[in-house]
C-alpha cells in the first residue's frame, strides 16, 4: 500500500523532469521538488483522512450488526443455547433460561447431557456423537429435564462452528418448547383411540359407507343384517334395501353430500342376509374416514317397536270407544291433582264439559268437609304403599250442589317407581250414600237403644261401663281427677213387698228422674247400674266435689218425699251414697274408682243409710283427691 501511494508524486516528478531538461529550465529543479513534496503530502493527508473515514463507518456498522444479534439472541421466541464440542455451555439466551429454570451462572455450570431426560441420556449421547463426526446441523425432538424436576418436550435444531481446519469447536443450538403441541397430539391420537372404541363397542349398530360400498362396521351391524364382518366389508348398502326404495336412497345421500357434517334421521325398510324384514331408523351424517369424505351410519331396529305401536294404536281405539260410551267418569290426573284428561260422560254427571275441567286441581271440587280425605290421594301420600286406592266424597256440580262421587284410582308408575299420573274411575254414589245414610240412622237408633236402661229411660250399665273408660282415657291424658258415686235406694225390698212391683218401677223412674236432674254439666253421666242400683261418673271432679254431688242428690230425693211407710230409715223414700275420687295411672284401671266407691256405698249403708260417705281411710294415698 505504502509504495502505491508513492506512484503518483514519483510519476509527476518524471514527467516534470523531463520537461525541464527539454525546455533547459533546470534551474527550476528545487522549486519542482518543492511542488512535489507539496503535492505528495496533500496526498497523504488524504489517504490518511479517507481510511479514517472508512474505518469509522465499518465500526459503526458492526456495532449497529452486533446490537441486531443480541436483541435477536435475547429477544427470541426460541431458547439460544451457546456449547463447546464436549457440551458444556458456554452461553444461553433469557427463553432458554426460563424454559429451564436456570439462572446464567448455574447454566454454564452444565453440560447438555445434564439437561437431557434421564432416560434419553444415553441414546441422546449417542445421536450427538454420530453428528459431530459427521459436522452436519441436525433437528430432533427431545425431552429435557427442568430445575424443579418438571420435564418439558423441545424440538432442537443444532450446527457446528468449524475451525480454519474444519475442526467443530462450538455447537450452536435454538430450542422451540413443543410440549402442549405434543400433548394435544397425544390427546386427539387417545381421542381417535376412545371413539373408534366406542363405536366398536358401541350397543348402538354402526357403519361407514363410500360411494355406497360398506367400509367399516361394528359387531352390533353384523348381527342386524345376520353377516360376518368379513363378509359385510365391501358389500354395497342396496344389497340390504328393497329395490323400490333404491333410488330414493340415492337421491337421499347425494343431497346429504351437499350439507356436510349435518345428520338427517329417517325410517327405513331393509332386508337381512337370512330373508327377514327389519324397520330401522337411521341417522346419517357425513364425515372424513381416513381422508376421504363418508357417510356414517348409526341405525337401530325399530320393528318391535313398530309393532307395539300399532298395538298401541288399536288398544287407543278400544279405550277411546270405552271412554266415549261408559256412564262412569274416566280420568287422567297429574300428581298435583290437576285433570289431564276426563271423558265426555262428566257432561250428564256434573254439568261440566270436558274443556271446562282439563287443567282444572279436581280437588278445587271437593266438598270442603270432605277435602281432608280427598287430599290422602297426593302422590307424595300414597307413593311406596299401595297403587290402588277407592274414596267416597261430594264432588261439585256446575248448577253450584254437590252429588256423592265414589272414585276407584290406581297410581301409573314410571320405571323409577314415581308416580307419573293417576288414573281415576267415577260414578254417582248419591242414591246409595242416602241408602246407607238410612241404614246408619236406624243403627244409631238400634245402639242407642241398647244402651238405654228399658224401665227408667236413662243409660244402662253397659253403656256406662263403655264410658267410663272413654272418660278415664281422658283424663289420663289431661291429668285430672275422675269421680264416681255409687246409688241405692234404702229398703227397697220393703217398698217392693209393701206397695207391689208396679209401684217399686215407679219408684226406680222417679228416682232416675231426681238424680238425673241433679247433674248439670254436659260431660256428667247417670246411669241404672242394677236393680235399685244408680251410677253417677264426674270428669274433670275431685273428691270434694263428688261430695257435694252426692249430698245434692241425698237431699233432692227426701225432699220429693215418695211415701214409703215400711222404711226402717223415714217416711219417706231414702238413699244411700258412695263417693270416691282418683287421679288415673297407668298402673291403675278404671274399676279401682268403681271399687272404691263401692266400699263408700257399703259404709253408708252400715252406718244407718240415708246418707253419702268417701273412703276416709284412703286419703292419704298421694294419688287420691281428699275432703280437706
Amino acid at each position: 500500500m505504502k509504495y502505491k501511494t508513492l506512484f503518483l508524486p514519483l510519476t509527476l516528478f518524471i514527467i516534470l523532469y523531463i520537461y525541464l531538461i527539454k525546455t533547459n529550465e533546470i534551474w527550476q529543479l528545487p522549486l519542482l521538488l518543492t511542488m512535489v513534496l507539496c503535492v505528495f503530502s496533500s496526498w497523504q493527508l488524504w489517504l490518511v483522512h479517507k481510511y479514517r473515514t472508512e474505518t469509522t463507518a465499518a465500526k459503526k456498522d458492526l456495532i449497529e450488526k452486533n446490537q441486531k444479534l443480541e436483541s435477536v439472541f435475547n429477544h427470541s421466541a426460541l431458547g439460544i443455547m451457546l456449547a463447546d464440542r464436549n457440551g458444556k455451555l458456554l452461553d444461553a439466551n433469557p427463553k432458554f433460561l426460563e424454559m429451564l429454570g436456570y439462572s446464567m451462572e448455574e447454566i454454564k455450570t452444565l453440560s447438555y447431557i445434564e439437561l437431557t431426560f434421564p432416560d434419553d441420556r444415553e441414546k441422546d449421547m449417542e445421536h450427538y456423537a454420530l453428528a459431530l463426526q459427521k459436522k452436519l446441523p441436525y433437528s430432533k425432538e427431545k425431552r429435557y429435564i427442568r430445575k424443579d424436576g418438571g420435564m418439558f418436550i423441545g424440538k432442537l435444531s443444532a450446527s457446528f462452528i468449524l475451525d480454519d481446519k474444519g475442526f467443530p469447536i462450538y455447537t450452536v443450538a435454538h430450542v422451540e418448547d413443543i410440549t402442549k403441541e405434543k400433548q394435544l397430539e397425544d390427546h386427539l391420537k387417545e381421542s381417535q383411540k376412545r371413539y373408534r372404541d366406542l363405536v366398536t363397542y358401541s350397543p348402538e349398530p354402526f357403519l361407514v359407507q363410500r360411494d355406497g360400498m360398506i367400509i367399516f362396521a361394528n359387531e352390533k351391524a353384523c348381527k342386524i343384517v345376520e353377516l360376518s364382518m368379513t363378509e359385510l366389508l365391501g358389500k354395497s348398502i342396496y344389497d340390504f334395501i328393497r329395490p323400490e326404495f333404491h333410488h330414493k336412497t340415492r337421491k337421499t345421500l347425494a343431497e346429504l353430500q351437499n350439507v356436510y357434517g349435518e345428520a338427517e334421521n329417517r325410517p327405513l325398510e331393509i332386508i337381512t342376509a337370512n330373508g327377514r324384514r327389519l324397520i330401522i331408523e337411521i341417522t346419517l351424517k357425513v364425515i372424513d374416514y381416513e381422508g376421504a369424505p363418508s357417510i356414517q351410519a348409526i341405525f337401530r331396529d325399530v320393528t318391535e317397536r313398530r309393532r307395539l305401536e300399532k298395538e298401541l294404536r288399536k288398544t287407543t281405539e278400544r279405550y277411546r270407544f270405552i271412554t266415549e260410551n261408559s256412564k262412569d267418569i274416566i280420568a287422567f290426573l297429574s300428581p298435583d291433582g290437576r285433570y289431564e284428561y276426563i271423558s265426555d260422560s262428566c257432561r250428564e254427571i256434573l254439568g261440566f264439559s270436558p274443556k271446562e275441567l282439563l287443567g282444572e286441581i279436581s280437588f278445587h271440587y271437593v266438598h270442603e268437609d270432605d277435602a281432608a280425605e280427598m287430599s290422602s290421594i297426593i302422590i307424595g301420600d300414597k307413593a311406596g304403599t299401595s297403587d290402588h286406592f277407592s274414596l267416597l266424597y261430594r264432588h261439585k256440580l256446575k248448577n253450584g250442589g254437590y252429588i256423592w262421587f265414589e272414585t276407584v284410582a290406581k297410581l301409573l308408575l314410571n320405571e323409577q317407581g314415581k308416580a307419573e299420573s293417576i288414573l281415576a274411575i267415577s260414578r254417582d254414589a248419591t242414591k246409595r250414600k242416602e241408602k246407607e245414610r238410612s241404614l246408619e240412622t236406624a243403627n244409631d237408633f238400634l245402639k242407642m237403644l241398647s244402651n238405654l236402661d228399658g224401665l227408667t229411660g236413662i243409660p244402662n250399665r253397659r253403656s256406662f261401663e263403655e264410658t267410663l273408660d272413654h272418660e278415664w282415657q281422658r283424663c289420663l291424658a289431661s291429668g285430672t281427677g275422675l269421680s264416681a258415686i255409687m246409688i241405692d235406694i234404702d229398703c227397697f225390698k220393703e217398698y217392693n213387698d209393701t206397695f207391689g212391683h208396679l209401684a217399686g218401677d215407679d219408684c226406680l223412674k222417679e228416682v232416675a228422674s231426681i238424680i238425673k236432674g241433679s247433674v248439670k254439666r254436659p260431660r256428667d253421666f247417670v246411669a241404672r247400674y242394677g236393680g235399685e242400683e244408680f251410677v253417677v261418673l264426674l270428669p274433670d271432679t275431685d273428691l270434694a266435689g263428688s261430695r257435694k254431688v252426692a249430698e245434692l242428690i241425698r237431699h233432692s230425693v227426701r225432699e220429693k218425699e215418695i211415701s214409703h211407710t215400711a222404711s226402717q230409715v223415714d217416711h219417706f223414700v231414702t238413699i244411700s251414697a258412695g263417693y270416691a275420687s282418683l287421679l288415673p295411672e297407668n298402673s291403675q284401671s278404671p274399676k279401682e274408682l268403681l271399687l272404691e266407691a263401692d266400699s263408700a256405698l257399703y259404709i253408708a249403708k252400715r252406718s244407718g243409710k240415708n246418707r253419702a260417705c268417701g273412703i276416709h281411710e284412703y286419703s292419704a294415698h298421694p294419688k287420691r283427691i281428699t275432703v280437706n
